[in-house]
């Protein structure tokens, strides 16, 4: 009886963790429409509304998911109270605390960090088309990542449940 139930909680352990990597997944796909949702809106209003990127961090910070507005409203506040650091650095850092828990990648989160680079250009046009290649890196890390999601979590539940035998097998 208690072979049954250790063989159970074993295989149920082991699914568990195959959802678990399958939703990691899922979230990483909404995480980067929402950074590219983001980098386009910022590129909007530099072309557009010729807002400064403090500025845009406060536009940003009430129309974003919860996660990211905490982090546009601090790089606001630091860069209102101009202690002498310079947006690249309140930038990196912020968004290096932001992104730290969310499952992305790290070349993902170095390309978010990397954002202000594109600020140094003079005009708008060619600060808007830095953040184009930005956009365009996400947006071809975010349709890969879609193409193979479906392999991917079907790949990873069947490798979840034969670990989960194995792990029987061996254990009892």
């Amino acid at each position: 009886m208690y072979k049954i139930v250790g063989i159970f909680c074993i295989l149920a352990g082991c699914m568990g963790l195959g959802r678990l990597k399958v939703r990691q997944e899922k979230e990483r796909i909404r995480h980067l429409r929402e950074l590219i949702r983001i980098i386009r809106r910022m590129q909007d209003e530099i072309s557009y509304g010729k807002h400064t990127l403090p500025e845009i961090c406060l536009i940003l910070a009430d129309n974003v998911d919860d996660c990211y507005s905490p982090c546009f409203r601090e790089i606001h506040r630091q860069m209102l109270e101009g202690d002498g650091t310079g947006l690249k650095e309140v930038w990196g850092e912020q968004m290096g605390v932001c992104l730290q828990n969310l499952p992305l990648q790290e070349d993902e989160r170095e390309i978010i960090r990397q954002l202000p680079a594109c600020l140094g250009l003079q005009e708008e046009t060619r600060q808007a088309l830095g953040f184009e290649q930005a956009v365009r890196l996400l947006s071809g890390k975010c349709q890969k990542a879609e193409e193979t999601y479906e392999n991917k979590s079907k790949m990873i539940g069947s490798v979840s449940i034969l670990a989960g035998l194995l792990l029987s097998i061996l254990l009892l």
